[in-house]
């Protein structure tokens, strides 16, 4: 189950470029392209294995203009999504 403790990564056949304000990520296996706006691709810079969703939130609350808590559920639910589409990955048991 995700969780605001979860550790988001991309997934080793997906590809990503950052643009501008904007990232366009490719799954390679299915070559299927996302267009992240930029606080999409924000997120998919700071999924470096290391952070958690929660640590992600945190930096998004201060780099662009949004509460802490909007910025957390906000981003829980981005995650969610990119994990649905196959482009994340979470460890196992998370």
């Amino acid at each position: 189950m995700l969780t605001y403790q979860t550790i988001p990564t991309p997934k080793p056949d997906v590809i990503g470029q950052r643009m501008e304000e904007e990232a366009v990520i490719v799954t390679a296996a299915s070559g299927t392209v996302k267009v992240l706006n930029d606080v999409g691709a924000r997120i998919w810079e700071l999924a470096d294995g290391q952070r958690t969703v929660a640590d992600m939130a945190a930096i998004i609350a201060t780099e662009y203009t949004v509460t802490p808590a909007q910025a957390l559920a906000d981003t829980l639910a981005f995650v969610d999504e990119l994990i649905a589409r196959g482009i994340f990955a979470a460890p196992a048991g998370q």
